[in-house]
């Protein structure tokens, strides 16, 4: 050897690392990889085939979840809803209740701190409870609408929401009812 560091083979000439494996065509590949598809019940031109014929299951698995994590945010905004209109519908009945009381008794004498007495009008009370039990209705209605549109503009599909419905009747209600304190019908 004569100062040179690569390895030799024993009748001292240089070694020559192997020849590369040929390569397996790129047709047969394909094939197989379709033929893998086609078994898995997935065939190239479908929306979850990545374009070679071979399906990502990663990636239809996770938009699978994803579909189901819209569903379960679009029934948890439903449920908001539903609990703003249980609220809202008690606001606007007690309100109501109150104010056709209040047609009967009037004013409410109320003692304050250190003996001071005012009057109190309970048609005050009953239309803020009126008042803010519509408007708190169709605040959440509104809510709701915007949380459904972004969820459809993320991929769920289109459905009629009982909830919204149910919401601007009661929203009306609440204008019927503030509008009959009012009025004394």
């Amino acid at each position: 050897m004569s100062g040179e560091t690569g390895k030799r083979t024993p009748n001292g000439e240089p070694c020559t690392p192997p020849a590369a494996a040929p390569a397996a065509p790129a047709g047969r590949v394909r094939k197989a990889l379709a033929g893998l598809g086609f078994l898995l019940g997935i065939h190239p031109g479908k929306p979850e085939d990545s374009g070679g014929g071979a399906t990502d299951v990663s990636t239809r698995l996770a938009h699978e979840r994803t579909d189901l994590a819209l569903e379960r945010n679009y029934m948890a905004a439903e449920r908001t809803l539903m609990a703003w209109i249980r609220t809202a519908l008690s606001m606007i009945s007690f309100g109501f209740t109150i104010g056709k009381l209040g047609q009967v008794l009037e004013d409410v004498e109320m003692k304050g701190p250190l003996g001071r007495i005012r009057d109190v009008s309970v048609k005050s009370i009953a239309y803020f409870l009126v008042i803010l039990g519509t408007l708190a209705l169709l605040g959440a209605t509104v809510q709701h609408w915007l949380e459904v549109r972004e969820f459809r503009a993320m991929g769920l599909r289109h459905r009629f929401s009982l909830a919204s419905v149910v919401g601007l009747l009661l929203s009306v209600l609440g204008g019927f009812a503030l509008s009959a304190l009012v009025l004394k019908l």
